[in-house]
């Protein structure tokens, strides 16, 4: 039986899920309306009097959906390390582009803790509701040898109040549901969350050593 920790396995089921999702519809991409606007621009060369224009427009649909294939897949995308990681996979989910500071033992996480940090970083964020609702938004990011330490905080944009009742709601869920250990708080109209993640035994400093 794996002694893998509650949150790190429900995560990885569901990094599972969601990547086999996205390489599923990079595939329908791929094999359906790239292939199609590639013809189609094969043919617009062809005709003698056909607007440069129209080919033009063609084309650059065509390298839109290859640019929308590779965000999609492959998933997640290892080897960026953390900042980069967090700021790849929390793109969509905000209007502001997210700060991230490494703190001590961050530096060191490696990939499998990186994505995991990544995977609740995602959730909370999920919870939060409207991109365009949240203004500079942080996430630092500490470890010891058996906890990771996240604390995310941001400001309610202009003429928003942020529903801080629903976030804890929402993140009270999240911390039950992943079994983890989690608080928010309002103070001076800046939301504070902080959670703390289980490191996967496998991964721990000197894990390998006492194996």
């Amino acid at each position: 039986m794996s002694d893998e920790p509650a949150p790190q396995a429900l995560l990885g089921m569901v990094r599972r899920l969601r990547g086999r999702e996205r390489g599923y519809l990079a595939g329908l991409l791929h094999d359906g309306p790239i292939q199609e606007l590639a013809a189609a621009t094969l043919e617009l060369s062809d005709v003698r009097h056909a607007p440069d224009g129209i080919a033009r427009q063609v084309h650059a649909a065509g390298r839109t959906l290859c640019r929308l294939q590779d965000e999609l897949w492959p998933f997640p995308r290892p080897g960026s390390g953390l900042i980069e990681t967090l700021k790849q996979r929390t793109a969509w989910l905000l209007a502001t582009p997210l700060a991230v500071a490494a703190d001590e033992g961050a530096a060191e996480l490696p990939e499998a803790d990186i994505q995991a940090v990544a995977d609740v970083t995602e959730l909370i964020l999920a919870g939060l509701g409207d991109a365009e609702a949240w203004d500079r938004p942080i996430v630092a990011v500490r470890a010891d040898p058996d906890l990771i330490f996240l604390e995310l905080n941001m400001t309610p944009a202009a003429g928003r109040d942020g529903g801080s009742a629903a976030v804890g709601a929402w993140l009270r869920r999240l911390a039950a549901a992943i079994q983890v250990r989690a608080d928010v708080g309002l103070d001076d109209r800046r939301l504070r969350i902080w959670m703390e993640i289980p490191r996967c035994p496998d991964h721990r400093p000197g894990a390998r050593a006492q194996a």
